[in-house]
C-alpha cells in the first residue's frame, strides 16, 4: 500500500513538474496584424507567433500562447497568469521597473496615418482643432502625449482596431501607431487616407521591442535572451521578416 501511494505521489509530482515547465507566452487578445491575430478556427498566427515557436525550439522550452487584454498584460505577468510578455512591447525605463526584459527581437518607430488632404507637424498651428487617436498604454501614446498633448486633442482607445475604425469613419484626423501595423493598415485602406511617415527617433521611444518576464525570473530571461539572439541572426528570421513586412526588422 505504501509503495502504491509512493508511486502515485511520484507520478503526480512528475505531472505537476511537467505542467510547471510549460512557459505561457502572453499575447494581446486584440488583433495586431501582422504580428499576432486569431484565425476563425481559434489558432494564432503572425510574425510573433512564428517567432515564439522558433525561440522555444532553440531554448528547448515547452511553450503555449495565452491571450491577455493589452491594458492588463503586465498585471497578468505579475500574478503569474502568464510567464512571458510577447506582444510588441517596447523596452522603456518605466516598464523596466516592473518587467525584466530580454534581448530585443525587432525595432521600429511609431508612424502617422491620417485623412488625406491634411498636413501633419508637431506644432500648435498645424494640429489646432485636430484629433489624434492612439491605443492606450503604448509607446505611441506616451510619445504623442509628450509631444502634442498640450496643444491638441488626443483620443485614447483600448484597441488598435477601434483607432483604425474611427479614422476610417472620419471621427479622428490622425492616428499614431507602430510603423509596421500602421503601414499594413494604410496599404489595405488607401482611399481617403495618407501615410505621413515614421517619427524621428528620440530616447523616449525606448530601446527596441523585447520579451518581458517577472523581475525575479533572471534564469528564464537569460535563457530567452540567448535563444532570441541566435534566432534573430538566422536566415529563417530574415525569411519571416520578409514574408510579413517586406524587409528585415532585426534590431
Amino acid at each position: 500500500m505504501k509503495k502504491a501511494l509512493l508511486a502515485l505521489s511520484m507520478a503526480f509530482t512528475a505531472i505537476s513538474a511537467q505542467a510547471a515547465d510549460t512557459i505561457k507566452f502572453g499575447v494581446a487578445a486584440e488583433p495586431y496584424p501582422p504580428f499576432a491575430t486569431k484565425s476563425s478556427d481559434g489558432t494564432w498566427q503572425g510574425f510573433e507567433i512564428d517567432l515564439i515557436a522558433d525561440i522555444c525550439k532553440e531554448a528547448a522550452l515547452d511553450c503555449e500562447v495565452k491571450e491577455v487584454a493589452w491594458d492588463g498584460i503586465i498585471p497578468s505577468l505579475e500574478s503569474k497568469k502568464i510567464d512571458v510578455i510577447f506582444a510588441s512591447m517596447t523596452v522603456t525605463d518605466e516598464r523596466a521597473k516592473k518587467v525584466r526584459f530580454t534581448a530585443p527581437y525587432y525595432n521600429t518607430l511609431p508612424a502617422i496615418v491620417g485623412l488625406d488632404g491634411q498636413e501633419f507637424a508637431l506644432d500648435k498651428d498645424t494640429l489646432k482643432r485636430k484629433i489624434i487617436g492612439v491605443q492606450t498604454s503604448t509607446i505611441a501614446a506616451f510619445y504623442i502625449k509628450e509631444k502634442a498633448g498640450k496643444f491638441t486633442s488626443i483620443r485614447y482607445y483600448d484597441t488598435q482596431d477601434a483607432v483604425n475604425s474611427d479614422l476610417l469613419a472620419g471621427r479622428i484626423d490622425f492616428m499614431i501607431a507602430d510603423d509596421i501595423p500602421a503601414t499594413d493598415f494604410f496599404n489595405k485602406n488607401k482611399d481617403g487616407l495618407k501615410y505621413y511617415g515614421a517619427v524621428e527617433y528620440e530616447e523616449m521611444l525606448g530601446k527596441g521591442v523585447a520579451a518581458g518576464v517577472r523581475l525575479e525570473d533572471s534564469e528564464l530571461e537569460s535563457k530567452l535572451s540567448t535563444a532570441i539572439k541566435k534566432v534573430v541572426s538566422r536566415d529563417h528570421y530574415n525569411e519571416l521578416s520578409i514574408k510579413y513586412f517586406g524587409t528585415n526588422i532585426a534590431p
